[in-house]
């Protein structure tokens, strides 16, 4: 039975901007582990050359249109977006379908874009917070595709042909597994039209079954760095569930802005680093509070003292009223903020259909934030900031990698 495409249209009618974007709900995470990396690859090649165009005709394109056009992977999906001028949008509309449905797939620059791969695995490689933010996931869910880095595994990925892209985007590049947003002053039955082009074929990237958490932090040591790197994570929520937003307004007080616990200690107050935060991933399965740093490695052991005590407070249920008003009022005005033009509505769009079913409404979701209360952040604190939990990853000089007890007990 042929499955129909995903489609929202945002009509603005008078705007002078448009954006247009293809999701397909497919990502890293649903790849098998010998094919590991093949999604990012194919993503390389998605706007290289596709429908009737050749790469320099599409980058000539790119350019006139005067906007950004995009191609990411992630763990969950793979897409294609682009802003453009208002009048424009047809050109766009038809670049973003044909990268996503009508890719051509030549050998010679299958290898071009396997190079400029290389290049982003030694670029990881060389970054200690790039490294240490993708070996946190490994410490929690270990070997779970969720685990898994985007880019995939550097000598899967050397293995593959044309052919082997070409099989795989054939079964999951379909238009059953789109999710496609435009905003702006456009036409649905024009959107329709042109998606009824390509073949409907009923496939499914497959579900994902919620991975188990293990405690434990790895640890690296690199000599000639001047800096420990840090990716702690502690067991977050799934992306439903209901208290999502609960969730975010933690992050927010313990380390989302300058007023925020982790950054008035550690850096307003004592003065031992530059970068320090907190963040929050949520998938369709699982999800992690992830807390970041990195610190001179004569200053590590005031920093981890730092750090466990404000997570030690936080935990223990010492947030005031006012931090729980300060960081929901933040995030309401992010909403506001990151909901203003056509391309950032389309994200917000795309972002709440992918994880809830729902467009983005920005009343609800203020709603939402208003209905969080002090009450109901402390009780999450001490559900999710566990010291027991831990895991992450660190990465620095040998005279910076003294762990604190609680977690050099559980050095994986």
């Amino acid at each position: 039975m042929a499955m129909s495409p995903t489609v929202f249209v945002h009509e603005m009618p008078g705007a002078a901007t448009a954006a247009v974007g293809a999701w397909i709900r497919t990502g890293s995470a649903h790849e098998e582990s010998e094919v590991a990396g093949i999604t990012h690859l194919l993503e390389h090649l998605l706007l290289r050359r596709c429908g009737d165009r050749t790469p320099e005709e599409i980058a000539e394109l790119i350019d006139s249109l005067g906007g950004v056009v995009d191609a990411f992977t992630t763990r969950e999906v793979c897409a294609v977006t682009a802003h453009v001028p208002a009048e424009r949008f047809d050109e766009a509309l038809d670049l973003v379908l044909d990268a996503v449905f009508r890719p051509r797939l030549l050998c010679e620059e299958v290898e071009v874009e396997r190079k400029v791969v290389a290049a982003e695995f030694d670029l990881i490689q060389d970054s200690p917070a790039e490294m240490v933010a993708e070996r946190a996931l490994e410490a929690c869910w270990g070997d779970h595709p969720l685990a898994r880095p985007v880019l995939g595994r550097r000598e899967v990925v050397e293995r593959f042909k044309a052919s082997d892209l070409e099989r795989f985007h054939r079964i999951r590049f379909t238009p059953a597994n789109l999710l496609l947003v435009a905003v702006g002053p456009v036409d649905r039955g024009e959107i329709t039209l042109r998606l009824g082009r390509y073949p409907s074929l009923a496939t499914s990237a497959g579900t994902l079954t919620p991975p188990t958490w293990r405690a434990g932090v790895l640890v690296e040591e690199r000599d000639g760095l001047e800096q420990l790197y840090a990716n702690l994570v502690l067991p977050g929520l799934r992306a439903d569930d209901p208290e999502i937003f609960t969730l975010g307004v933690l992050h927010q007080l313990l380390g989302g802005g300058a007023s925020s616990r982790l950054f008035r200690e550690l850096r307003d107050r004592l003065g031992l680093v530059y970068e320090v935060g907190s963040s929050v991933y949520a998938t369709a399965v699982a999800g992690v509070l992830e807390l970041t740093f990195s610190a001179p490695a004569r200053q590590t052991e005031a920093c981890w003292d730092a750090v466990f005590r404000v997570l030690g407070e936080v935990a223990g249920g010492r947030i005031t009223d006012e931090e729980v008003d300060l960081a929901r009022r933040a995030l309401a005005s992010g909403v506001v903020l990151g909901a203003e033009g056509s391309d950032a509505l389309m994200e917000a769009h795309a972002g709440e259909l992918l994880a809830h079913g729902q467009p983005f409404d920005g009343a609800t979701t203020r709603r939402r934030l208003d209905e969080v209360t002090p009450d109901r952040v402390r009780a999450l604190a001490a559900r999710v900031i566990r010291l027991d939990a831990i895991a992450g990853a660190v990465c620095g000089p040998g005279a910076a990698l003294r762990l604190p007890t609680v977690l050099s007990l559980r050095v994986a």
